[in-house]
């Protein structure tokens, strides 16, 4: 279990906890494998969204700087650009790799200065650096007049 806090003005603080869990498990781990899609359809609270996820550079390099955009629109294809700050930023990422062992939590590079009267989108950044090579799945959630909109893309990092 990972716990991730950042105060505001304040640095980030990631803590990671290990306990075992006893029991049977309610379902089976199912691999993760590199999409070729980087476009998802996602469905908030019985709302249809289109969630593209573009990187800068395309060729994901363990070490270097990666800048994620996710592009936000509706089911016809219109951008959004009325997200709502959740938990006081214009989204959320959390990116883990593929045996659990790496935990990336990045904030949007733009930050929200007035949690009131923010409205972002269509396009939320996000710089992320990759430790080491292979796969990961990144997680972006942003909020929409109330919804928790959650998109999830996997991809392979390069040595």
């Amino acid at each position: 279990m990972w716990i991730d806090a950042k105060p505001k003005g304040g640095m980030q603080t990631l803590t990671a906890f290990a306990f075992n869990v006893e029991g049977q498990s309610i379902h089976s781990p199912t691999p993760i494998a590199h999409e070729q899609t980087r476009v998802k359809n996602v469905v908030a609270e019985g709302q249809s969204y289109q969630v593209a996820l573009n990187c800068q550079p395309e060729q994901l390099v363990a070490g270097r700087d990666i800048k994620m955009t996710f592009d936000i629109k509706d089911a016809n294809g219109k951008p959004i650009s009325n997200l709502e700050p959740l938990m006081a930023a214009g989204g959320h990422c959390v990116i883990i790799d593929a045996d659990g062992r790496e935990f990336l939590h990045v904030h949007p590079a733009e930050e929200v200065h007035d949690v009131g009267s923010w409205r972002g989108g269509p396009s939320v950044s996000f710089l992320a650096n990759f430790p080491k090579p292979g796969l990961y799945r990144a997680w972006g959630q942003f909020q929409h007049e109330g919804r928790l909109l959650t998109s999830e893309f996997t991809f392979e990092v390069a040595k």
